[in-house]
């Protein structure tokens, strides 16, 4: 073997003499396409520890709780399986956005938004980490009198967020800190008496944003792969500290698509601090006391409007309109495209309001929620419609955005989800305060309703899937287990929600080597479901019962005082009227009607208490 006057190749002679030549480059190709698998191995490890370890935690808490018969135990652990779920949940987004981010799909939206409220968010999200390690928090928002930044809060929120979690982290003792400052305040700013910019109409500002800690830090080997999608500084990071190596990726992409570049210093034993620069427009804020540092974080919403909600599934139905309810919308409840379509058609063909929103679910029979928003486009109402489904995958939502629906409201949903969606096409009416108990109260009683509700309505569905296969009609038992999947992810059922997601991808795909093993797993989970909320249905009977032999009507004028005001809540399609069961209950003859709102079909409901009040002297009281 000899080397060449080119240093990038080796000259070798095999045993029949022949010269053969290796291209240093080639090698170096080589050992970084080694490097790159060896990384992706090691991301698999950790993804697969790291999910692991929520999910071990979910499981054992779930089999505590039901050997538990103590409610404030039980209560414990709930909150311990709730928490678990958060941290599975951040993971899969983890996933979800390196995905979009190398296929190129993550866009960024642009809206108004005030940055004062992200500040706000990042630090109570925070906080409970911060002080679990006993650490300093310190917050410093360079104000914006008077003004809105324009573009993606949700996506700035998420880098933060990222940055700040990295801090808390990597750092056992000390501070951190979570500044903004305004640079280069360009056209039509002027700095203010406040301590802060004020800006005129079409003015932009370059904000500065920087996170600091006073961890471990890093070596500048490690700081140069830090940035690096499936990697971490070293091995050992992992093992000590957990994560996916993912976090910072995502970061770098998102400061990267807003504008700027994600800067970082880091020594070790002293910290690392990382910061970035990003330009925005600016427009008028209605409420300038949001932009001072020491405002309130914004409170729960309160709107004036009404919401078509299209969805065929009843429990989903429950929830939206319940979350909408309470934020004080009216709402309008269809169970397919078609009836969407129609309904709207039919107030702009009578000269009424359009909706102000829709709300519409993507799997439903006759006409599906891609067809229905296409067409309901076409009426040009200018009603926004927003997708309101679990499949969100980067590749789906860009379909829902050529069929006319702009945002995507994932299932399921938190509250913060529905409130930003909401707030970006609809205009607060003003404030509301809700007590944390009166809050926790109504949670915990929709919740029932639900888990009462699956029960009632699911006790033939295995068998319903498995007559719809056998009849051949795949349609339908793909709509039931889908419908199922979605139903036993509300009530918080995972092993069955897993177990009909399965069979609803072989119903897809249409196979049926598995089939068997996996229908009676969806049946053994279903049962199990079904014989634990089953007390809870007789509990429901019971209640019910106890109302009507407790609440009997005194006289007349009382029925008539419920009649009427139950008259305006179905007239103005207001699920609230459930609210109202029990008393309506406690009257002779109503269970027709009871159980029209009970399933919130309002129409039928109007005509059964049409027809009470047609026989209203014949009632007998007592």
């Amino acid at each position: 073997m000899k080397k060449n006057d080119n240093e990038d190749q080796m000259v070798m002679t095999d045993a029949n003499g022949q010269k053969l030549v290796e291209d240093a480059a080639y090698r170096r190709l080589l050992e970084a396409a080694e490097m790159a698998s060896s990384a992706k191995s090691n991301f698999l490890a950790n993804m697969s520890h790291e999910i692991r370890t929520p999910m071990n935690s979910i499981m054992g808490f779930v089999e505590l709780a039901q050997d538990s018969d103590s409610i404030s135990q039980i209560k414990e652990y709930l909150s311990r399986i709730a928490d678990s779920a958060v941290i599975l949940l951040r993971i899969i987004n983890d996933v979800l956005d390196i995905s979009k981010i190398e296929s190129g799909k993550m866009e960024l939206e642009r809206v108004p938004f005030n940055l004062h409220e992200i500040f706000s968010r990042c630090q109570s999200v925070i906080l409970p980490s911060i002080k679990e390690k006993n650490l300093g928090l310190k917050v410093n928002a360079e104000p914006l009198i008077g003004r809105k930044l324009m573009g993606d809060p949700i996506r700035l929120y998420q880098a933060l967020i990222n940055l700040l979690s990295n801090a808390v982290k990597f750092t056992e003792s000390g501070t951190v800190h979570f500044s903004s400052s305004i640079r280069n305040p360009i056209v039509g700013t002027t700095p203010n008496s406040a301590g802060g910019i004020q800006c005129s109409d079409g003015g932009s500002v370059t904000m500065c944003f920087e996170v600091k800690d006073s961890g471990i830090g890093m070596l500048p080997e490690q700081i140069e792969k830090v940035f690096e999608p499936f990697t971490q500084a070293d091995s050992s990071t992992t093992r000590t500290h957990g994560g996916t190596g993912l976090g910072l990726a995502i970061t770098k992409r998102i400061v990267e698509l807003m504008g700027g570049k994600l800067d970082v210093e880091s020594s070790p034993g002293v910290g690392s601090k990382f910061s970035f620069e990003v330009t925005f427009e600016t427009i008028e804020s209605a409420d300038d006391r949001l932009c001072r540092e020491n405002a309130t974080p914004i409170a729960k919403p309160h709107f004036d409007g009404l919401v078509l909600v299209c969805d065929d599934n009843q429990m989903n139905q429950e929830v939206i309109c319940e979350h909408l309810t309470r934020l004080g919308l009216r709402t309008v409840v269809v169970e397919n495209g078609k009836i969407a379509v129609d309904t709207t058609a039919k107030r702009k063909k009578n000269g009424e309001k359009p909706f102000d929103l829709i709300f519409m679910d993507m799997f439903m029979p006759v006409m599906d929620g891609m067809e229905a928003a296409s067409k309901i486009k076409e009426l040009n109402t200018g009603t926004p419609i927003v997708a309101m489904t679990a499949n969100i995958m980067a590749g789906e939502l860009e379909k829902y955005k050529k069929n006319g629906m702009p945002d995507c409201l994932g299932k399921p949903f938190t509250s913060q989800e529905l409130w930003s969606i909401l707030l970006k096409y609809l205009t607060p009416s003003g404030n509301m305060q809700l007590s944390d108990q009166t809050a926790q109260l109504g949670e915990e009683d929709l919740k029932r309703k639900l888990q009462v509700n699956f029960v009632k309505n699911n006790q033939t569905v295995f068998a319903d899937i498995t007559e719809a296969v056998a009849a051949g009609d795949t349609e339908l038992a793909h709509r039931l287990a889908h419908t199922l999947k979605g139903n036993a992810g509300l009530i918080g059922k995972t092993g069955l929600r897993n177990a009909a997601s399965e069979v609803e991808s072989l119903l897809k795909d249409r196979i049926s080597s598995v089939w068997d093993s996996k229908m009676n797993i969806l049946n053994a989970e279903l049962t199990l479901v079904l014989e634990e909320l089953k007390p809870l249905l007789r509990e429901n009977e019971a209640d019910k019962t106890a109302a009507n032999e407790g609440n009997v009507y005194a006289n007349m004028d009382q029925v008539r005082a419920l009649f009427e005001r139950l008259d305006v809540m179905l007239e103005n399609i207001n699920p609230e009227c459930i609210k109202l069961l029990d008393d309506i209950r406690a009257i002779p003859g109503t269970s027709v009607l009871a159980r029209h709102i009970e399933d919130f079909d309002f129409e039928a409901a109007a005509n059964a208490l049409s027809e009470l009040w047609r026989t209203l002297p014949e009632i007998n009281l007592h």
